[in-house]
């Protein structure tokens, strides 16, 4: 179980590698970051395929990586005219794939064993934690392929439901019996989705209202500059809207002081 969990953290330090290397590894960064798990060579070969289904060029040289990214810059230069258009869904299935086919490995629990899991859990067993805890990852992928991907990608969704699982297995000695402990579970895993959903729309919600600022103060500095007939001020463009200064100046920051 430990190995499983490191794998995927694991994973997640491949992807953050590469998104700083302009999408390219080597053969040589990969086995770094994946040194201390347990790998064949087959396994790698494995992860040379997955990575690629990602989109993350896999070299044997660091010059082939740097010639990679140079090529992956300027292929995204010529792409940003396309940038509306939507991803494929798909992309991010074949590693949620992956992930559930490992976890469809695992022995299957039934109910009653599920209870006994629990009391031993409460009891401070780490043995039936870990055996628990795998119980538990298939029913997260399923719930996130439930909220279908409205707000977060499948694969986010699954590590948010995952720390909510480790959250509520380390409370479950504060419920008096496995019914309830059972409840506690689920509803700390949904809760950690939903919540990681309603950041996302917040911050989304956020992102449009300070561009519909930008554009408000755009739009005035526009009229302000044809009505005046020169090159306003930030005091005049103040005076005008009636907004502080302050404010003003922060907009014009985000906009990359591009619209005086």
């Amino acid at each position: 179980m430990e190995n499983r969990i490191l794998f995927r953290e694991r994973l997640t330090d491949l992807k953050t590698a590469a998104d700083e290397a302009g999408g390219v590894l080597t053969q040589t960064e990969i086995r770094e970051i994946l040194k201390d798990m347990p790998l064949s060579e087959q396994h790698f070969q494995m992860i040379y395929e997955y990575l690629a289904e990602q989109n993350i060029c896999v070299t044997e040289s660091k010059e082939q990586a740097e010639n990679a990214a140079r090529d992956n810059a300027s292929r995204e230069s010529e792409s940003e005219d396309n940038a509306s258009e939507e991803a494929d869904p798909k992309e991010s299935r074949r590693s949620l794939a992956m992930y559930l086919e490992e976890l469809d490995s695992m022995a299957a629990v039934d109910d009653a064993e599920e209870i006994r899991l629990i009391e031993r859990v409460r009891s401070g067993d780490r043995e039936a934690k870990d055996r628990l805890i795998g119980m538990y990852l298939p029913l997260i992928c399923e719930m996130a392929e439930d909220y279908g991907e409205e707000t977060l990608a499948s694969e986010d969704l699954i590590q948010e439901g995952n720390i909510g699982l480790l959250t509520a297995m380390d409370s479950l000695d504060q419920f008096d019996s496995a019914a309830a402990c059972r409840v506690h579970i689920i509803n700390t895993v949904r809760g950690a989705m939903e919540k990681a959903m309603s950041d996302s729309r917040d911050g989304r919600k956020m992102d449009d209202g300070l561009l519909s600022r930008v554009n408000h103060l755009n739009e005035a500095v526009h009229n302000l500059e044809r009505d005046l007939g020169h090159k306003v001020s930030v005091e005049e463009v103040s005076a005008y809207l009636e907004m502080p200064l302050e404010e003003i100046e922060d907009l014009l920051r985000v906009a990359g002081d591009q619209i005086m």
